[in-house]
């Protein structure tokens, strides 16, 4: 379907991935070489009368690969930088949820539009390295790594939380497009909690 590449400078990775659409809201993913991957919205996902769209749950949702990519992309980006400081670690735990606002897309609401309200992003890290080495690995990591860079550009609001592993000991934090104050984790929390 795509072209072949023409050739480009040695800097530039090329990543070529073509999909094939099932049944419902079923796709599956191939790269050249590798297994393929089934992308798929939970059973009964519904996103209007009649329901004509339910997934079945035989795969990830696109958002789990979205999430998935970028806590890998981000543990790659860590092992470099940490080899190019001399920064010494024995392990590298990853915890990520994200909140999306999806009424624009289930309800066709011309008004609004499907988008994370936060990427809460938690990196536990096994290493007697300093805060401050610490701090210095979570910065240029975060500098590096290409799927931050696109949630930075996105300008998709995420808490980053750099922690000791071993006694979950927060470190460092990010706070990527937030004001202060609450997060929207907390305000969507509180929200529902005065609803109820």
């Amino acid at each position: 379907m795509i072209d072949e590449p023409p050739a480009y400078p040695d800097y530039i990775g090329v990543s070529d991935v073509s999909t094939r659409s099932h049944e419902q809201m079923m796709v599956e993913m191939f790269m050249d070489g590798q297994p393929s991957c089934m992308a798929d919205e939970p059973l009964g996902f519904d996103i209007g009368d009649p329901p004509v769209l339910s997934g079945q749950s035989r795969g990830w949702t696109p958002v789990h690969y979205q999430l998935g990519a970028l806590a890998t992309c981000t543990s790659i980006t860590i092992a470099v930088v940490a080899n190019d400081f001399g920064f010494a670690y024995s392990g590298l735990r990853t915890g990520i949820r994200s909140l999306i606002d999806i009424r624009g897309f289930c309800d066709g609401d011309e008004a609004r539009k499907p988008e994370y309200e936060l990427v809460e992003f938690d990196l536990m890290l096994d290493t007697d390295e300093p805060a401050e080495r610490m701090e210095a690995l979570a910065i240029e990591s975060d500098r590096r790594c290409p799927q931050l860079g696109l949630f930075h550009r996105a300008q998709i609001p995420m808490h980053v939380r750099w922690l000791r592993a071993r006694d979950g000991t927060p470190v460092f934090e990010q706070r990527h497009h937030l004001g202060d104050g609450p997060t929207p984790a907390q305000t969507l929390a509180e929200d529902q909690a005065a609803a109820a």
